[in-house]
């Protein structure tokens, strides 16, 4: 496989949990990065490094993406809120940012003759699947404004690869986690809760999700930018192995030699026909187009988190 020395990379959403650490990668394995943090200045974090150019711009601003895809060859687009449950209040922000925002780097990119552009999306595209493990062949059913628009970008990012001859990866990352998690998250909320609380209190314990630390998420984003291909190609990421969230609890507990109380609180933060109750992925395609696996099982990746 080729790597990313000596190649410049543009990465949107730079500043943010997944997109730090990406930048973080890519300037170890030897690219050149203009990290897009988001249009205010000051926005985010991102390393201070000479192969770093740090620039600010609205994903939506046609004229100022056109400037800053000049002179890459890489595009790697993951800008946009992450929060399912706020997207239920702000659902023209999400669309505008996921699905506009998409067109418009997808359409700049194409005048700048980018040689690769890499999509970060969701597995909350699946909705609810019909199977214990979903591969990408699985149909896409959204359940939130949020997974909607992920769905929305991921089909201009496929119409723009079949008729501009740019080649495409859609990554779907399944539940990512790791130091510097939004607070939104139920592993930073657990985590908090075990450390500082007398009990750890959550909306339901029962949802299984697959969980991947933030680190292997950000290798696989680096893998995908120089795998030969010349087409496009949907890939799961994830770790193949479903957890319940008291499961979840249970072992930040374990990890951290505390016993203290868990509790289901059944606290509403989205529609009930929002919840989906189990999300693993089948990670076969990762390991087959992309040569990775992770490599931090959970509770490592919990005491790296702490």
């Amino acid at each position: 496989m080729e790597t990313v020395e000596g190649r410049t990379v543009l990465v949107t959403g730079a500043g943010g949990f997944i997109g730090s650490r990406v930048v973080k990668a890519l300037l170890n394995g030897g690219a050149s990065v203009r990290a897009l943090i988001g249009p205010v200045r000051g926005a985010g974090q991102v390393l201070d490094s000479p192969s770093l150019e740090n620039v600010t711009a609205d994903i939506s601003d046609a004229a100022a993406v056109e400037q800053i895809t000049r002179g890459v060859h890489i595009v790697i687009h993951m800008a946009g809120p992450p929060s399912v449950a706020d997207s239920f209040d702000h659902p023209t922000a999400f669309a505008k940012t996921h699905v506009a925002g998409t067109a418009t780097i997808l359409d700049c990119c194409r005048k700048a003759g980018i040689s690769r552009f890499v999509y970060i999306s969701s597995a909350e595209v699946y909705g609810r699947p019909r199977s214990a493990v979903v591969t990408e062949n699985h149909p896409i059913a959204p359940r939130s404004p949020y997974a909607a628009a992920k769905a929305g970008a991921e089909h201009f990012v496929r119409a723009f690869a079949m008729n501009f001859g740019m080649p495409s990866l859609i990554l779907r990352p399944f539940s990512v986690y790791g130091a510097g998690a939004p607070s939104c998250g139920v592993v930073r909320t657990i985590l908090r809760m075990a450390q500082f609380e007398q009990m750890v209190v959550l909306r339901d314990l029962t949802p299984v999700r697959d969980y991947c630390f933030v680190d292997d998420v950000a290798e696989a984003i680096v893998r995908s930018c120089t795998v030969l291909m010349d087409d496009i190609a949907t890939i799961n990421i994830g770790s193949g192995i479903g957890i319940s969230v008291g499961e979840l609890a249970q072992t930040v507990l374990r990890v951290l030699g505390r016993n203290i109380p868990i509790r289901e609180e059944g606290k509403i933060d989205r529609p009930a026909n929002a919840e989906i109750y189990s999300l693993v992925a089948d990670r076969t395609l990762a390991a087959e187009l992309l040569g990775w696996q992770p490599n931090t099982d959970l509770e490592t990746g919990i005491r790296r988190s702490l």
